[in-house]
């Protein structure tokens, strides 16, 4: 004979057992993301530039910036996006070392110490081989690059691996953060050469420019 489901049983039976629907529902939402992550289409290498910041504040500024360059520069591309790296003081440093290592992003914007370990360990590339005219331009506007400027630790060479954002009158409004501290640099393998320097060249020049960097602020289309 079965037992008559009544209200006080179901009571007694969701006081006990509610964390078992809990997990249930933590499973399904987990499982569902891990689908939607394998499922979801990705652009490929050739046709997506990703800046990686390393720091906490970039409000809407650099998104918006981003898919207007897109919009204008890099209409082939199918995603030119930030994304934030946060500085916890736990998992940074590893979040940080995964993404590059991943090579998650194409162009990176770190601070002095993290900028200088891994452009002495080449993961950056010279900025004066690959953007030899942009770097000539700063350097013509009054631009301080010797900041930016390390010897790789297996070649030996000296080159211009990051540009300095504090030379930059548009860096501050633009990352929504202090400038001073930070480097613009390239990752040694993108996938994507020609399309990210074509951004860089673009990013550099805009965040030279004050009043404040603004989407509408773009330099020339090349």
């Amino acid at each position: 004979m079965k037992t008559p489901v009544t209200k006080k049983i179901l009571k007694d039976h969701f006081s006990y057992s509610w964390w078992k629907y809990g997990l249930l529902v933590i499973l399904a939402v987990f499982g569902w993301n891990l689908v939607y992550s394998m499922t979801r289409y990705t652009p490929p290498e050739e046709k997506k530039v990703i800046v990686g910041l390393y720091g906490v504040g970039t409000g809407y500024n650099l998104d918006d910036y981003m898919l207007e360059v897109q919009r204008i520069h890099l209409p082939e591309m199918e995603q030119v996006t930030p994304m934030d790296i946060v500085p916890d003081d736990t998992y940074g440093e590893m979040l940080l070392a995964t993404r590059m290592i991943a090579g998650e992003c194409d162009i990176y914007i770190l601070p002095t110490t993290h900028f200088q370990s891994w452009a002495a360990q080449g993961a950056c590339q010279p900025l004066d081989e690959v953007l030899p005219d942009l770097v000539a331009d700063l350097e013509a506007e009054g631009v301080s690059l010797s900041r930016g400027r390390r010897q790789n630790e297996d070649s030996g060479e000296k080159h211009v691996y990051g540009i300095p954002c504090r030379e930059l009158p548009g860096a501050q409004n633009l990352l929504w953060q202090d400038p001073t501290d930070l480097y613009v640099c390239v990752y040694h393998t993108t996938g994507n050469d020609e399309n990210v320097l074509k951004f860089m060249d673009v990013f550099i020049r805009d965040m030279l420019c004050e009043p404040p960097t603004t989407p509408t602020d773009l330099a020339p289309a090349q």
